[in-house]
């Protein structure tokens, strides 16, 4: 009883349905209006997150002011020292020069006067070393020819002073030769003394 007036209700539906089709294509053109769709479950929109703005960097610190450069190094000596402690505040007042004394007049007649001593005394002297280098070399000559007498037997017996006899006595011939070149080499130093005394003399004399 349950199941026939459902079934009933069915084939007056779909009748109803035909009915209408047949009646949108002949008719007028008028389309059927279209069944109603059973409405799809609504989809569901999956949110995306919204991208977060990135965080601005934070400003810079301001830089820190840079450190003075140290002050160069002076190096500290007793000069410096002297000089940082004595810096002058006013100038000191230069003093005065002194006052030179007046040259001293030159006498002429004195220079002269002096100038003709210093030239007689180098005159004074240059002569006696000149007599001193004659001097002594005749006592050179003497004794050259005493050192050939004793050395040859056949010239004549040298003449020695009773010094210089008493001297030789004992001695031999040999020992006699050596004594003499002896004596000849002391007189030989004595006039060369001299003539360099001379020499110098000659070299040297007086300016004015």
């Amino acid at each position: 009883m349950s199941r026939r007036p459902a079934t009933c209700f069915r084939s007056l539906v779909i009748a109803t349905l035909a009915a209408l089709a047949l009646t949108g294509c002949g008719g007028g053109g008028h389309e059927a209006p279209a069944p109603q769709s059973v409405a799809a479950p609504q989809a569901t929109v999956k949110e995306e997150p919204v991208p977060t703005a990135a965080p601005e960097p934070a400003a810079p610190a301001a830089a820190e002011p840079a450190a003075p450069a140290p002050a160069e190094a002076v190096p500290i000596t007793a000069n410096t020292g002297a000089a940082a402690s004595e810096a002058p505040s006013t100038p000191s007042p230069t003093p005065a020069p002194k006052a030179t004394p007046p040259e001293p007049t030159v006498d002429a007649l004195q220079w002269l006067k002096d100038s003709e001593a210093r030239k007689a005394d180098y005159q004074r002297r240059l002569a006696e070393a000149e007599a001193n280098v004659a001097n002594s070399s005749q006592p050179v000559a003497e004794w050259e020819r005493n050192v050939l007498a004793f050395k040859n037997p056949f010239l004549k017996r040298p003449q020695l002073s009773s010094e210089d006899a008493q001297a030789i006595t004992g001695m031999d011939g040999v020992a006699r030769v050596q004594w003499a070149e002896a004596r000849l080499a002391e007189k030989r130093a004595a006039r060369d003394a001299a003539q360099k005394t001379l020499d110098d003399l000659k070299a040297n004399p007086p300016l004015n």
